[in-house]
């Protein structure tokens, strides 16, 4: 049902596995799949599973229960961490996230492979919520099939594969898996555009989600060539936390807002949205700014670190919170 050559050409079977291993269907399946794997000699080194208990259900505790004993059935080596979620500054959702990854960061070790099972309804699900925030171009790549993490790297092999061929894979090999409730209730963004949003979509375009999924991976890969084209047009003026202001006064408007953009990109600190490049350009570019001029922004999520910009001596200086 899934192509090993796919697979294998993302997942190197000389590094260590991990499966993020939640007991949901779509874990349960992926980690089913790398036993299955492990059992053919498939895998050169060790295969295991970490389960983060949020703490956010009645049920977490058996849930974590449950994700122990699958592995153990299948003595596959196991880890579980609990954590305290704490929504004031970012929502419940983010909130969650972030203490997940951070858990995920601190477990990888050198080389070490993180698995999610992320598949093409989730990647829908992401594009839509992004796009109803207001999302630019990087924003419409998806979730990404390899980004490094820690020492580590995270890999999500499944991108391609919609639910539906998920839950085939489950029914065939008859595996066990947790219902979360909340997961159908729509008070929750995602909730509401998986079980509305593309739902309503699936009825009337059954490949909606498959279609959308490819659209972001186009995407992704224009954007690759994108910003290859820009470094190697622009890189050696835009290294480091500071950018000439003469060098941007030479560009053309919306190719200096990319360049912005790019530099801000490639130190690794929160994008700032429309808005903030609004203001950027506006403080920077079309007014003379001075060593008081100053513009703050931040990702409402707390993924990356917030930043602002400064002047000084004919430069824009980056600063990371």
């Amino acid at each position: 049902m899934f192509d090993l050559k796919t697979f294998f050409d993302l997942v190197d079977p000389n590094k260590n596995i991990i499966v993020a291993f939640s007991g949901g269907g779509d874990s349960s399946a992926l980690l089913h799949f790398c036993y299955e794997l492990n059992q053919q000699k498939l895998l050169n080194r060790n295969l295991s599973a970490v389960h983060i208990n949020h703490s956010l259900n009645k049920d977490s505790d058996q849930w974590e229960d449950h994700c122990r004993i699958f592995c153990q059935e299948r003595d596959i080596s196991f880890q579980s961490h609990v954590v305290n979620v704490d929504s004031k500054k970012s929502g419940l959702e983010s909130a969650a996230r972030n203490a997940r990854y951070k858990i995920f960061q601190e477990t990888l070790q050198l080389n070490d492979q993180l698995l999610m099972a992320h598949h093409a309804d989730d990647v829908a699900e992401t594009i839509l919520f992004r796009l109803f925030r207001g999302t630019g171009l990087d924003g419409l790549q998806g979730p990404v099939k390899e980004r490094p993490l820690g020492e580590g790297v995270i890999l999500r092999p499944w991108l391609d594969y919609t639910k539906s061929e998920l839950n085939q894979y489950l029914s065939a090999n008859n595996i066990k898996f947790i219902s979360d409730g909340t997961n159908f209730e729509d008070n929750q963004d995602r909730n509401f555009i998986r079980n509305e949003v593309l739902k309503m979509a699936a009825s009337r375009w059954p490949n909606a989600n498959r279609q959308i999924q490819q659209t972001a991976s186009l995407v992704s890969k224009h954007k690759k060539a994108h910003d290859f084209l820009l470094d190697q047009q622009f890189g050696v003026n835009i290294r480091g936390p500071k950018l000439q202001r003469k060098f941007l006064l030479d560009l053309e408007n919306d190719v200096c807002i990319e360049v912005i953009r790019y530099w801000i990109k490639i130190n690794n600190v929160a994008m700032p949205n429309k808005k903030i490049i609004g203001e950027i350009v506006k403080a920077f570019i079309q007014t003379n700014p001075s060593s008081k001029t100053k513009v703050n922004w931040s990702r409402a999520d707390n993924d990356q670190n917030s930043a602002f910009l400064t002047f000084g001596d004919g430069d824009l200086i980056l600063n990371e919170k």
